[in-house]
């Protein structure tokens, strides 16, 4: 039969697959930025409380950091350590490093010290960027690692641009199993190829304001920053507060475009700002990162009708976003299913597979693509298990195996869990996650189950009282009967890690 939206939905991604197809050997990330401080040199690049730095100032600050980068640097493509917060220096800084042909490595100032001088051993870097103090972690470096304080480079002769160029943009690590953290190599070509393909979507406007609410130290951080400075927007930094009180923070400085995980709106929301009021600047949300849901685009919309909302799915190491989902007051009840939001279709140089389930519309989530990262800092073994070649219609392609379940109904992919969150009671395989959306289903928008020997306890985000048996007798209407927590417990808000992701493992800790 016939299907007018279908068609037209093909006819936009063939046209916008065209429009990348001829991109893949892309326009690396710091000529873009250069090239904008040439076309726009008065427009803001970046905007913090009242002051402003624009491109020509950006570009001229990066300069001089690459010139002291290079400076007594014995080797092409030095490691940077970046031990700095978000700001105009830090943005200066990533840049200055790529201007050098170098690869940089942001930390999180407020983490833990153990964890930071970790990511400082595993990285060895050549230098280490900090802004007025040296960061305490910096104690274990070795003798060889120069320390460079970017606020005193002002007599600094500028560089100029290195033909020597890392194939390794940054390296942000993340949380291993092992309790070590894991580095995540991304190169320079794939992020510039991914940055073009993220512009055919949120086509930033000269001078549009673009929130950067994420930490440097993660990878959403770091794609805010480029997505921005890469197009001519104009970057705003958030402080803890503004990451605290969101809306505040978007009517404040009148952002245009705002990334972060979902957690954000519910921020939004118990603060009594979820209104036009506070997000009338807005134009596009975009979330990643943790699941979409029904009720928080309802509410989202509610609030602004014409806002865009994006939803989509990835993961560190594959760079950025590989699907999306283009979401409006209009359409985003049809990709719903009871509590979940579809994560999207393919964007373009991307295909995401399902292997390993009982039906080819069920397994592990597998991405194969242009801008896969590189690997694992220093750890072939882990590379070798996450990245692999597998042989589909078009031939054999390098896959990253995300570790996500993914289940396709009516034609759309829901992500629907973790490898690692499914359990076994007396011989019944059970999702975590699915626990979690029954409980959604009862009214409490979030919910998080954890297992501890051999038992299943749930935690619901409400400050109402919890009629635990009730629940329970509520919950056997959803889930067989090994799936029914051991206990329901409130608590007005779950326990979040610094990404805004709900923590499982701290509520794990609490009742052990």
């Amino acid at each position: 039969m016939y299907n007018a939206s279908s068609q037209l939905q093909c006819a936009q991604k063939w046209e916008m697959e065209q429009q990348v197809a001829d991109r893949r050997e892309s326009q690396d990330l710091v000529d873009a930025i250069t090239q904008v401080a040439r076309e726009h040199p008065r427009t803001p690049a970046v905007i913090q409380d009242s002051n402003t730095l624009t491109y020509a100032e950006l570009a001229e600050h990066a300069l001089m950091i690459a010139g002291a980068i290079s400076v007594g640097s014995a080797k092409p493509c030095p490691r940077i350590l970046l031990a700095l917060s978000a700001s105009p220096l830090a943005y200066a800084a990533m840049t200055g490093t790529l201007l050098a042909g170098g690869t940089f490595c942001p930390v999180d100032l407020d983490g833990p010290k153990a964890r930071n001088e970790a990511i400082c051993r595993l990285f060895a870097p050549d230098v280490v960027l900090y802004d007025g103090e040296i960061p305490e972690f910096a104690d274990l470096a070795p003798v060889s690692m120069r320390m460079l304080d970017v606020s005193a480079v002002d007599d600094c002769s500028p560089g100029t641009p290195s033909s020597d160029r890392s194939e390794v943009a940054y390296v942000v690590f993340t949380s291993g199993t092992t309790g070590e953290p894991k580095g995540v190599k991304i190169g320079r070509r794939e992020f510039s190829y991914f940055l073009h393909v993220a512009q055919t979507y949120f086509n930033v406007g000269i001078g549009e304001r673009f929130a950067q609410w994420s930490p440097l130290s993660h990878d959403l951080g770091v794609m805010d920053v480029f997505m921005a400075l890469c197009h001519g927007g104009a970057l705003v930094p958030l402080t803890r507060a503004d990451r605290m009180r969101p809306a505040l923070a978007i009517q404040r400085h009148r952002i245009a475009i705002w990334q972060s995980v979902p957690s954000a709106r519910d921020l939004m929301k118990r603060a009594g700002h979820l209104t036009a009021e506070y997000l009338r600047s807005l134009r596009l949300m975009s979330f990643c990162g943790a699941p979409l849901r029904p009720h928080e685009l309802k509410s989202l919309f509610a609030a602004c009708p014409d806002l865009q909302v994006f939803n989509t799915y990835g993961a560190t190491e594959t760079t950025g976003f590989n699907t999306l989902n283009d979401l409006t007051k209009a359409n985003y009840d049809s990709v719903c299913h009871g509590t979940d939001v579809s994560i999207g279709d393919d964007v373009p140089g991307w295909t995401l597979l399902l292997r390993g389930g009982e039906s080819e519309d069920e397994g592990e989530i597998v991405l194969a693509g242009d801008y896969l990262s590189l690997g694992y800092w220093l750890d072939e073994d882990k590379t070798r298990t996450a990245f692999r070649q597998i042989t589909t219609a078009s031939g054999t392609q390098r896959c990253y195996f995300t570790g996500d379940l993914g289940l396709r109904r009516g034609g759309r992919v829901f992500c629907v869990g973790r490898k690692d969150n499914q359990v076994k009671i007396c011989g019944e395989r059970i999702e975590l996650e699915e626990v979690d959306s029954a409980l959604r289903q009862l009214g409490f928008d979030n919910a998080c189950t954890v297992y501890h020997d051999g038992e299943l306890y749930a935690f619901v985000e409400t400050t109402a009282s919890v009629e635990q048996e009730r629940i329970r007798d509520l919950l056997h209407q959803h889930l067989s009967f090994h799936a029914i927590p051991k206990s329901i417990r409130a608590t007005p808000v779950l326990p979040r890690n610094p990404n805004g992701k709900l923590d499982r493992e701290a509520l794990r800790r609490e009742i052990a």
